[in-house]
């Protein structure tokens, strides 16, 4: 087995973008749900990252910096087939080495209520839940995270 953990541009994470917006629909209304388009992604100047097995998608994620020192983590997503496997850890570390070398000293996330595993890899990555940052409100379906790096 190859992993291997790249920087690049959102675009060459698209079907894994669609996949993890896919299933955030199964559960929560659009209304509730946060996470930006590939567009919104190039936009906001997202550093991007794109997990590959074995040259397979596997996972991705990134962040966008959104203050001095600050940071959020956006898109993380483990496609089905390689969960359990630490994958999103080891996605969540290369963002945070990245950010941290560009000076973020605070990176934020918003996940939802019903993500149960991705809270897990949060809370044992060190990030603590906070309320709303940035341009977010209180929402039902919302859990706001942070870790001082």
């Amino acid at each position: 087995m190859t992993l291997s953990i790249d920087r690049v541009p959102p675009t060459d994470a698209a079907a894994l973008i669609a996949a993890a917006e896919a299933e955030l629909a199964l559960n929560y209304p659009a209304e509730h749900r946060h996470g930006l388009a590939v567009e919104a992604l190039i936009a906001q100047e997202a550093r991007f990252f794109l997990a590959q097995i074995d040259g397979a998608p596997a996972g991705c994620g990134g962040y966008v910096v959104f203050a001095p020192g600050c940071a959020e983590v956006k898109r993380m997503f483990v496609a089905k087939a390689f969960r359990g496997q630490g994958l999103s850890r080891l996605v969540l570390a290369a963002i945070e080495q990245s950010a941290a070398a560009e000076g973020v000293t605070h990176m934020h996330l918003e996940t939802g209520t019903l993500q149960h595993a991705a809270r897990a890899v949060y809370l044992s990555a060190g990030y603590t839940e906070r309320g709303p940052f940035g341009a977010y409100s209180p929402g039902p379906f919302s859990v706001f995270m942070e870790k001082h790096l």
